[in-house]
């Protein structure tokens, strides 16, 4: 299995109020190598990222107090977290009508639950490798 990329923060962090679903998302990260810490609600959550600034957020569409996409779009607009990729995900929504929703928000990418492992870590190792390129062409 991969582990956590090297010269990255590799603190992820996971807002869902679905208790059983943050635990497995953790559980999966953390097995990875990864720092992870998590929240059960949008305001909460907004609280974590900006005190720890994490490499990624994996965040649900649907949270108590702030949903997925104000969240999205507050990480998005915060100057000192312009490294943060995002991921939403949903049980609720799906195809093409959700895929809009999250792009419009800025959200990096999308994943429908249930979720599995593999898509899972797929798509946070893409945003590490983004992220890498980005640090990389910077310094050019």
């Amino acid at each position: 299995m991969e582990t956590a990329y090297s010269g990255l923060r590799n603190i992820i962090t996971v807002i869902d109020d679905d208790a059983v679903t943050r635990t497995m998302v953790e559980t999966i990260l953390k097995k990875s190598g990864f720092t992870v810490f998590s929240a059960g609600d949008g305001e909460s959550g907004f609280e974590i990222v900006r005190e720890k600034k994490p490499d990624v957020v994996i965040c649900d569409l649907v949270l108590p107090k702030k949903d997925g996409i104000e969240l999205c779009r507050e990480i998005k607009a915060t100057p000192d977290l312009g490294w943060t990729k995002i991921i939403l995900m949903t049980a609720v929504y799906r195809g093409s009508s959700s895929r809009g929703m999250v792009e419009e928000a800025g959200a990096d990418e999308f994943i429908e639950k249930p979720i599995e492992t593999a898509t899972l870590m797929k798509k946070v190792y893409k945003l590490l490798q983004q992220i890498v390129e980005t640090m990389i062409e910077q310094e050019r």
